[in-house]
């Protein structure tokens, strides 16, 4: 029976507690809650008067304060607390005479051409049409030889890069461009 009662006095304290919230909203009273534009700007305009009063009062009781000033030890000021010191009068410009420097020449190397080759067209192409498959020669995972001898890159998705740029498919051990 001993664990009856905390049960009993936690549903006795939760109804309570309902009850009382109840019955005090139901006890005072509702306020006036419509406010209207004149009372909004009426109460903005004093609220900005007060600020700056407030402000023009602790500028004036800055302005009393003393300039501050280290003590002869350099390690603390003289009085505390003290307001800062007024910005000392900039110096003018001094007039510099404008110095523009040539930048230094640089040489280019000569220009040199390029020997010309002899172009060499391979029995093998010679005696196939073009678009047929060759076979390809030395396969590596990096790409393969045709019978010419050119390098074949491999390429994306079962094709191959000709040293020109050209686009050939590989089927197994053929090459077709």
């Amino acid at each position: 029976m001993n664990f009856l009662k905390p049960a009993a006095l936690t549903a006795a304290l939760l109804l309570g507690s309902w009850f009382g919230s109840n019955a005090w909203a139901a006890a005072t009273p509702a306020q006036p809650t419509e406010v209207t534009e004149t009372t909004k700007t009426a109460e903005a305009a004093e609220a900005d008067t007060k600020a700056e009063a407030k402000a023009d009062a602790n500028a004036e009781a800055y302005a009393k304060l003393p300039v501050c000033k280290l003590s002869e030890d350099g390690k603390r000021l003289i009085a505390e607390p003290c307001r800062t010191a007024p910005a000392a009068v900039p110096m003018p410009r001094r007039p510099v005479p404008l110095t523009i420097q040539r930048m230094p020449s640089t040489k280019v190397a000569p220009q040199v051409a390029m020997p010309q080759m002899a172009p060499s067209t391979p029995i093998e192409t010679l005696m196939q049409p073009p678009g047929s498959p060759v076979p390809a020669v030395g396969c590596t995972a990096a790409g393969c030889y045709d019978p010419s001898g050119a390098r074949h890159s491999t390429g994306p998705a079962g094709t191959t890069v000709t040293p020109t740029g050209k686009l050939c498919s590989r089927q197994g051990v053929w090459i077709q461009c």
